[in-house]
This record gives C-alpha cells, structure tokens and sequence, in this order.
C-alpha cells in the first residue's frame, strides 16, 4: 500500500477519511459479532495454532543465539588475550630500541664534551698570548666613549631649549584663543514648556505632552486590535490544519493496517505453499554464525604473529 499523498486537497482528505471511518466502524461491529459467539471459531482456532508456532520457533532462536553468542564472547576472550600478549610485545621492542638510542647520545655527547675542553684549553692559551694587545686596544675604545658622550651632551642642551621655546609659543597661542572665546556673547535660549497649552482658548485644547500621550495610547489600541484579530485568524487557521492532520494520521493508519492485513494474506498463503520447505533461519542467528567465521580468522591470524 503507498504512502497518503504529498498534495491533498480539503475535500480529498475529508472523503477518504469518512470512508475509513465506516470501515472501521465495520470492522467493530463484527468484532462484537464474532465475541458475541456468532462468528467462525475455527479461523481463531487457526489463529491460535499459527501463534502457537510462531512461539516454538521464537523459543528455539531465541536457545541458538544465546549458545551462539556464548560461543562469540569465547572467540572474543581469546582474540583480547592475544591482542595484550602481541602489544606487551611491541612495547619491550620499543623499550630496548629507546635504551639503546639513548646509549647512543650519551657516548656522542661525552665525545662532544672532550672536544670543547680541549678547544677551551687551547683558547686560554692563546688568549694568555694576546692579553697586552687587549688592554691597549680597551683603553682606545675607552677614550672614543668618552669623546662622543661630551658631543652628545651639547647635542641634547641645543635640543632641551628649542623645546622649551616651542612650548611656551603654543601656551601663549593657547592663551589667546581663550581671550578671544571670551569675548564673544553667549546665545540665550527661549525655554518651552511641553506641559502647558497655547492658550487660544480652544474647546478641548491640550499641550503638547498631552497630545503625544494621547497619540500614543490611539496607536497602542490599534495595534492591540490589530493583534487580536491577528491571533483568531492563526487559531482558526491552526484548528482547521489540526483537524487536517488529524484526518491524514487516521488515513495513514488505516492505510497501514491494510497494508499489513494484506502482506500477511499474502506471506500466509506463500507459507501454505511451500509447506514442505526449509524454513530460513534466524536473522540474528546468521549474523551470530557470520561474526564467529570472523573472530576465529582473525585470531588465527594474530597467533600466526606472535
């Protein structure tokens, strides 16, 4: 049975919900025929037999997969232990490559240790060598600091006053630009006051504080009105939609128990037909079986490695 239809017009869904209405309605009325002992018992007689059947058979899948997975925790167990053995065994390897490299560095280091004493020992020697060569070329570099900090000092002076003069002619500019604001006359200002009215003597006359709460209680009982209205087309529009859905859930439902109903006919007749086959096994007992295969190769697998 396919699914309820993506595009569905009001009247559409409304008819066809009416006819499963009836159907159900139906179907009622000879559920209490048949408990009311007016109705066939052998089709529950049937029915019963069949449930009967189907419980045995759950009970054996049900004994089968538990040894299978007993078995699976088993492969499992073994696979784990050998995964620790394989992995204690990459870190010893790793441990010894590690202690040996370190070996390794530390001989390079101490060779590198005696080359650089032995470079040091040369050097002092040689510096003992050089040490009035030193001292003469220290009191030269000595003399040249000295010359430059004088020059620098006179430089910094000539600099110190310049400064000085410029600050004063930006404090005297400063000074005169407050003279000058001074002098000019303030503005006056006119003060209104909002709270109070023209006076023109006119019936109903209001300030202008007034006429702005008045305005603004106008706008805010619009717009209340405007939001109720708002809010009863949405819940009539939501109430008409809810019933919509409602009717297309009972549609689908009673598409769905149609649909069921009829693969059951269907696999009922199949299996009446091919009574005398095998039945197939399990799901789960297929999966079970398939994932005992792949643990025992891959244990086999990992004992090849140790």
């Amino acid at each position: 049975i396919d699914n309820i239809p993506i595009k569905l017009n009001t009247a559409a869904i409304l008819r066809e919900g009416a006819l499963y209405q009836r159907k159900m309605e139906e179907q009622i009325k000879r559920v209490e025929n048949l408990q009311q002992g007016s109705g066939d018992p052998s089709e529950f007689l049937e029915w019963q037999k069949q449930m009967r059947g189907k419980d045995l058979e759950e009970q054996l899948a049900e004994l089968e997969c538990r040894r299978l997975q007993g078995k699976l925790s088993h492969e499992e167990a073994v696979l784990a232990r050998q995964n620790v053995i394989q992995e204690n065994k990459k870190k010893a390897d790793l441990l010894r490559e590690e202690k040996a490299e370190l070996m390794h560095q530390h001989a390079e280091k101490r060779l590198q240790e005696q080359k650089e004493m032995k470079e040091l020992a040369e050097q002092v020697m040689e510096g003992h060598k050089n040490v009035k060569q030193v001292k003469t070329k220290l009191q030269e570099y000595k003399q040249q600091i000295a010359q430059q900090v004088s020059e620098e000092s006179g430089e910094l002076f000539r600099r110190a006053l310049e400064e000085e003069e410029e600050k004063a002619k930006k404090r005297y500019e400063i000074i005169q630009q407050i003279r000058a604001i001074e002098s000019i006359p303030g503005i006056r200002h006119k003060f209104v006051d909002l709270t109070e009215t023209g006076g023109h003597g006119l019936f109903g006359e209001m300030s202008i504080v007034e006429l702005r709460e008045r305005l603004a209680l106008l706008k805010a009982a619009q717009k209340a009105a405007e939001e109720e209205k708002r809010d009863q087309i949405i819940h009539e529009k939501q109430a008409k939609e809810q019933l919509l859905l409602e009717k297309l859930d009972q549609i689908s439902q009673f598409r769905a128990e149609l649909g069921r109903a009829a693969a059951l006919k269907q696999e009922e007749k199949k299996r009446k037909s091919q009574s005398g086959e095998r039945p197939v096994k399990d799901e789960r007992i297929l999966n079970l079986q398939k994932k005992i295969v792949e643990k025992k190769m891959e244990r086999k697998k990992q004992a090849g490695l140790l």
